[in-house]
């Protein structure tokens, strides 16, 4: 998949970046970037399952995502989130593979594996994982940020534990370093939009906000937004009435957008 070299350019302005040569550095900057201008959520995947007549056009490939991404401040879950990023990594230059992994269920979270000078890197913008983190065969990585530190623990057959510091749950995911195929994988984007596709029954926003991973479910009554950083977490509540307002207010999603998915799951 492509984007064309004008979109490439909108999308480095979009995220507050210039185009470099590939890096360690550069790729960190991307993650930072990215993750506070283009949310994991559900919104958009909902109103396109709402309105989409058949599931074969249900998906959002990059180009689309992106171009919503840029009027409406949308982004997506991790198949096109990641699927999305890791096509302006290839526009940028960086090599490497898109991976799915298991979570409770398997073969039910992806992320990309980027290699820069014959090493590996995980960049994961769906968590999301804050910064590219070195995976060894033979040894664990340990690597700090200002969210958490995360750890990437080898275990067998090209399976990896990756693991976060300042969270209940300490497991992220498990990480199989397997190559997926393109036609695999879009094939698995077009299977997340099926009724058991993930996190289609509630509307979720999760981005990064002045130094805080911002996060809200709307499983979780009262309704709030719960912001975390590595020492404390905050919670403001939503009223019902105004839902959608604050919402947009605070992601910088539409409103619209997010009107129509809470009216598609009746939480408003």
């Amino acid at each position: 998949m492509r984007l064309a070299p004008e979109l490439t350019s909108q999308i480095l302005s979009y995220l507050g970046c210039v185009r470099e040569e590939p890096s360690v550095r550069y790729l960190n900057r991307l993650i930072r970037a990215y993750i506070r201008h283009v949310p994991w959520e559900s919104v958009s995947r909902i109103v396109k399952q709402q309105t989409t007549s058949a599931i074969e056009l249900c998906p959002r490939w990059p180009d689309e995502f992106w171009q919503e991404a840029l009027e409406y401040g949308t982004g997506g879950t991790c198949f096109e989130n990641n699927l999305a990023f890791f096509t302006l990594l290839n526009e940028l230059g960086f090599d490497g593979y898109l991976t799915i992994n298991d979570m409770e269920n398997p073969a039910c979270h992806t992320a990309s594996i980027i290699t820069l000078k014959g090493q590996k890197y995980l960049a994961d913008v769906t968590i999301p994982i804050q910064c590219a983190l070195p995976i060894y065969t033979n040894q664990i990585t340990r690597r700090s940020n200002e969210f958490h530190h995360y750890t990437i623990r080898p275990e067998s057959n090209y399976r990896y534990a990756v693991e976060r510091s300042h969270h209940p749950k300490r497991r992220i995911f498990t990480l199989v370093d397997v190559p997926i195929p393109l036609e695999d994988y879009r094939h698995a984007v077009q299977e997340d939009y099926e009724e058991t596709g993930y996190f289609l029954d509630r509307v979720v926003i999760v981005k990064v906000i002045e130094g805080r991973l911002w996060c809200f479910s709307s499983v979780d009554t009262p309704f709030k937004l719960e912001g975390f950083d590595k020492n404390s977490k905050q919670e403001v509540i939503l009223e019902r009435n105004s839902l959608a307002k604050s919402l947009s207010e605070n992601f910088g999603i539409d409103e619209d957008k997010i009107t129509l998915a809470l009216l598609y799951k009746n939480v408003i």
